[in-house]
């Protein structure tokens, strides 16, 4: 396929990919609400509030590039499906379950990180912290607190219901658990980028390793290919396209953060800004920028009362700093050796479908709009 192409190929594969995860989510919310968890009947109310919230969080509009990831990255030590028997669809539907168990997870994470940076609107929905607050503010963020360790709960037990073989299971368990280990430690890193003494290119790209990279990328990938058998080696080179693929991805996110259409991305285009984020785009303002250019941006970034023009002014001045056309190419750059490391995987006998969904997927991460 030719490689101009190959990004929106991948992108129809991805949008796939969610309506299925979405069907199966739907069906899994059900199950767990029908539980009725609790001990009298206001207890029983409450949790069903919860899980209701938790269920319609869960499935507002998105990616799914967390799910695509375990079912290509297990579909990559597959045979072709015409060529295969019933066994196939057994085995895909516990690779299912396994995908399902990350977008859970993904889920329990965000309600966490947006009571972290006390954001209003997520996937054009309220934050979980909003939807509960109520006017007690603490409420609503102790809510946040309590529904995201029980949905990351959910999604552990769910990756451990898959039905594979209890080995098989387990190592993966561990990979899981690991990974989102180290992608608190990446958030930590985030939330204290700013206070981490001076704010250089090197410790954003850093931050991207530990936290978005490991998260989006080299967790479900290594997920799916574990479950499907994959030998150490390709999963070395999965974890090499990860890096990469990571970088990129968090990259457009940031520059989504600041000029993405709000409709689009389902969350404020003045957040990022206004909480302080450290991101490549304010980085290399302030590098870059003119002393004018660098006291717009110093009027709006943390400060979370900047009025529209100010916040205007510092976008302005980002976009002529060149701040942000480096950004963009940055992007670029990292999105094509994931590519190309991508590209490693042909000849080792594995399946070539999956492999041109990696290639283009990395190249759709930083053209997409959302």
């Amino acid at each position: 396929m030719e490689t101009n192409k190959l990004g929106q190929w991948a992108r129809k594969r991805l949008a796939e990919v969610a309506k299925e995860a979405d069907s199966r989510l739907g069906k899994y919310w059900i199950e767990e609400i029908r539980s009725n968890f609790g001990f009298n009947d206001t207890q029983k109310d409450l949790i069903k509030k919860m899980l209701l919230h938790a269920k319609e969080h869960n499935l507002r509009s998105a990616k799914r590039a967390r799910a695509g990831f375990v079912i290509y990255g297990y579909q990559l030590g597959q045979e072709p499906k015409e060529s295969r028997n019933q066994e196939l669809e057994t085995e895909t539907e516990k690779v299912w379950r396994a995908a399902e168990a990350v977008e859970l997870v993904h889920t329990a994470l965000l309600m966490h990180d947006d009571f972290m940076d006390r954001d209003l609107v997520r996937r054009g929905g309220p934050t979980t912290q909003i939807f509960f607050g109520d006017g007690d503010d603490h409420h609503g963020e102790s809510m946040a607190v309590c529904l995201g360790d029980a949905v990351l709960c959910l999604g552990f037990e769910r990756l451990l219901d898959c039905g594979f073989d209890e080995i098989t299971t387990s190592r993966v368990m561990k990979q899981f658990l690991r990974g989102i280990t180290n992608t608190a430690f990446g958030q930590a890193y985030d939330a204290s980028l700013s206070k981490l003494g001076e704010m250089t290119e090197e410790k954003v790209m850093s931050l991207h390793r530990a936290k978005t990279a490991i998260y989006t990328f080299e967790n479900p990938l290594i997920i799916g290919g574990s479950l499907s058998g994959l030998s150490p080696e390709v999963l070395n080179v999965l974890r090499e396209y990860a890096v990469d693929g990571g970088i990129a991805f968090q990259l457009q996110d940031d520059v989504l953060g600041v000029y993405g259409d709000e409709e689009k991305t389902g969350k404020s285009a003045n957040s990022d800004l206004l909480q302080g984020k450290v991101t490549l785009l304010v980085v290399k303002a302030m590098e870059m920028g003119t002393e004018d250019q660098k006291n717009s941006l110093r009027e709006v970034w943390g400060k979370l009362r900047a009025n529209k023009k100010a916040i205007d002014g510092a976008k302005k001045a980002i976009l002529e700093s060149g701040a942000y056309e480096y950004s963009i190419e940055v992007a670029k750059n990292y999105a094509e050796k994931a590519a190309e490391t991508a590209t490693k995987l042909r000849g080792r006998g594995l399946n070539s479908g999956a492999i041109d969904y990696l290639e283009g997927i990395a190249r759709y991460m930083v053209e997409r709009e959302m």
